[in-house]
């Protein structure tokens, strides 16, 4: 059941309330109202293919996560010296899903930084059942 409340209650902890707190999904809606409601869960269990594929994507952040701070610095540098929307995380996990190394490569002769010679292989991609 959805609970439309005032925002002045939370104000009280002072914090603001948002996404998945204890057993309810809490946000603000379009008029400032909070609205709260229990979160829903999956009725089947993920499938083989759903886990490898969030697998894949847990083992890419895992991977940025053990990146050397100065690789890090160099994947921000590039997304921002070629100009791109994105953030030098999100093109290093396009890299390591996607094997694209042609992309990232015209990158790195536009902004004259090099990050795949020191980064590596890409993920492999995740065998079928």
């Amino acid at each position: 059941m959805v609970k439309t409340l005032p925002p002045h209650i939370f104000q009280y902890l002072g914090v603001l309330t948002n996404g998945d707190v204890g057993p309810y999904t809490i946000y603000t809606s379009q008029r400032k109202r909070l609205v709260v409601f229990l979160k829903t869960w999956p009725k089947d269990p993920a499938t083989y293919n759903q886990t490898l594929h969030r697998n894949r994507w847990r083992h890419a952040a895992l991977r940025w996560k053990s990146l050397p701070p100065d690789l890090r610095a160099q994947w921000l540098a590039l997304s921002k010296k070629a100009n791109c929307t994105v953030t030098g995380y999100n093109l290093f996990i396009y890299y390591m899903l996607n094997k694209n190394t042609r992309t990232i490569e015209t990158l790195e002769r536009q902004a004259g930084i090099s990050v795949i010679a020191d980064t590596g292989p890409p993920l492999p991609y995740m065998p079928q059942p």
